[in-house]
């Protein structure tokens, strides 16, 4: 290892852990208000005859921010769906590459996800919400976040295998 990537792959094993917990927990926080408010919602429709207005959209909505979140959380761990017959068949020295690669069209996505979710809030970002009367930008931002999470996910994934100079060889 040179001194710049001894130096460096503590800082991006730092930043990967922090980025796992920050993602994680805003996940797990969307999944819990989600059941709160369907089962508040689920509770007041049979209790009082009626139910929240703004409840439903509203948990489709952090169920979107959750996925963001998740995605990207998911994608830090390498537990998301992955080509494993292509890294079996693929020589040793080559796993890492085709890792990084991934990485890379991983990266691209996320960006192409930012730009479709500028383009998407351009167009209609300025409508408001008939449920809950929070401009829809709010909602269309989870997108925009998701993008810019998973290609900066894909950066650190990226890095974190160019650092390691063993690469899966000493995993698999």
């Amino acid at each position: 290892l040179s001194i710049e990537g001894a130096l460096m792959s503590p800082l991006l094993a730092r930043l990967h852990r922090g980025l796992i917990l920050f993602n994680g927990s805003l996940a797990g926080l969307a999944m819990v208000l989600i059941f709160l408010l369907v089962a508040g919602n689920a509770f007041a429709r049979y209790t009082f005859g009626g139910s929240i207005t703004w409840g439903e959209d509203t948990a489709i909505y952090l169920m979107i921010y959750g996925l963001m979140f998740g995605m990207s959380w998911a994608y830090l761990q390498d537990k998301h769906i992955g080509f494993d017959l292509i890294r079996r068949l693929l020589p040793t020295r080559w796993v890492r590459w085709q890792a990084v690669a991934v990485d890379l069209i991983v990266l691209v996505v996320g960006i192409g996800l930012m730009v479709s979710a500028v383009e998407f809030i351009a167009a209609r970002g300025g409508r408001t919400s008939s449920s809950t009367g929070m401009p829809m930008w709010l909602f269309q931002a989870s997108m925009l976040i998701g993008g810019g999470l998973l290609s900066f996910s894909a950066l650190v994934m990226g890095a974190l295998r160019l650092c390691d100079q063993h690469g899966e060889e000493s995993s698999s």
